[in-house]
């Protein structure tokens, strides 16, 4: 498969000046009700995040379309046709580790903004209109704190509709139904990640303003990850194409873990001195992850999975 779909990579040191400016950049997350309110920090910076750049045009596009919200109004008066100008509902979709919890975050920080992150076994309840209420609680908070708010595999609450008669129909269609309502209520950011995007209700799909869609790495594009998540590179003894081509398959989460499990491996001497990631290191995490990925695609049982 041609590996035509680039990614960007930021170098450490471009935007740490200004989380030491702003003193909320310091504050720490808390957990409420329904799930916790997280101030994003340095590694969530927009310029520092490893994206395909189709994606960070639309994030751009996103942020820029927030940016000028009031000039729009006066040139073009959306409100007559949108009357919630200042709301953008984002949709990631894709597989688990490719980043787009870490691109909520830096959308929260670009916005200096704290990230609403709901719980869902928090908000999902066995009595009947508990879950209602709840999502509608969960958006008073996002607005109440100036908060995106962050709906994290948001599959149950926004899949099709259950046709009537079949159990829990009404409920699960009452569900359906708030969400929609406060969204389209809300005057802010909300992002929502799956990935199970085709089980999306048609009618939502309607309410959100972008789509966007996260692969797994190229190669060019995990050599760049290793890279960023290697910082000490005096240390590292190793071809970062050559792991780079041996690592298809993996995600961005998962390269993360292989280089940090290859550190920490590197650093068992007694002496800090000796402490060197070398490549057959960084092979042996990476031939760990990917046996353990065909073993889950096969099933237990060494069968291969039906879905």
């Amino acid at each position: 498969m041609p590996e035509n779909n680039e990614f960007e990579i930021a170098r450490p040191d471009e935007a740490t000046a200004e989380s030491n400016r702003n003193p909320r950049r310091s504050l720490r997350s808390r957990t409420t009700e329904l799930g916790s309110l997280e101030i994003p920090y340095d590694l969530h910076e927009l310029s520092q995040i490893v994206v395909a750049p189709e994606i960070r045009r639309t994030i751009e596009a996103a942020l820029h379309r927030l940016r000028i919200a009031p000039q729009l109004e006066s040139v073009w008066g959306l409100s007559r046709i949108e009357p919630n100008a200042g709301r953008c509902i984002l949709n990631f979709y894709g597989p688990p580790g490719t980043g787009k919890t870490m691109t909520a975050g830096a959308i929260a920080r670009h916005l200096d903004k704290p990230l609403f992150r709901v719980d869902y076994s928090a908000v999902v309840s066995k009595y009947l209109g508990d879950t209602a209420k709840h999502i509608v609680q969960a958006f008073e908070e996002a607005a109440q704190e100036d908060a995106v708010l962050f709906l994290d595999e948001a599959d149950s609450l926004v899949s099709k509709r259950v046709p009537a008669g079949e159990a829990c129909s009404s409920s699960i269609n009452q569900n359906r139904n708030t969400l929609m309502q406060e969204l389209d209520q809300f005057g802010g950011v909300v992002v929502l990640t799956t990935n199970l995007f085709e089980n999306y209700d048609p009618a939502m799909l309607r309410r959100i303003t972008y789509h966007v869609e996260f692969t797994l790495p190229r190669r060019s594009q995990r050599k760049a990850l290793f890279e960023l998540h290697l910082p000490n590179r005096d240390r590292v003894r190793a071809s970062l194409e050559a792991v780079a081509i041996v690592s298809q398959g993996l995600s961005g989460g998962d390269i993360r873990n292989v280089c940090l499990n290859a550190i920490y491996a590197a650093s068992m001497d007694p002496d800090p001195a000796k402490w060197v990631v070398t490549e057959t290191q960084l092979r042996a995490e990476i031939d760990s992850v990917l046996r353990s990925k065909r073993a889950h695609e096969r099933g237990d049982d060494g069968n291969a999975r039906m879905d």
